[in-house]
């Protein structure tokens, strides 16, 4: 099943299952994203392995140029960083967060459109952030 997926630069966004937002990078070479999304799960695993009372840090940042970018950091490392989301993706993605969950994943360039790496390949994180659109203001 296909879902229909938003593209701003290089950041794509879908909405998975009962509207659950996944956003990440979009590729065009599909080892490189499968690379990418193993490795933002390498950094959330490490991160998160171990102790329960480490936390991640979901925000978003505005950036000089107007756009923001959505930051994932622990107590003193950052995880990932998805740079360049414009206004009109942050309005979709703020729309779908009304359960307070998404997913960072990758997505590439396959024959029939965007493919979702959480799909194809079960690669992807599901975060809660009831606080990541806190701040955020238009």
């Amino acid at each position: 099943m296909a879902y229909p997926s938003f593209v701003s630069g290089e950041i794509a966004l879908t909405f998975l299952g009962e509207n659950i937002p996944a956003i990440g990078p979009r590729f065009a070479n599909r080892e490189e994203a499968v690379m990418t999304a193993r490795r933002y799960l390498a950094g959330i695993n490490q991160l998160a392995g171990g102790a329960r009372d480490k936390t991640l840090k979901i925000a978003f940042r505005r950036q000089a140029d107007g756009r923001y970018s959505l930051v994932v950091e622990g107590s003193h490392q950052l995880i990932g960083k998805l740079p360049n989301l414009d206004e009109l993706l942050m309005k979709r993605f703020r729309k779908g967060l009304k359960r307070k969950l998404f997913i960072l994943t990758c997505f590439v360039e396959g024959v029939d459109g965007l493919e979702c790496l959480v799909l194809t390949e079960g690669l992807g994180a599901v975060f809660y952030a009831p606080n990541a659109l806190k701040n955020w203001r238009p």
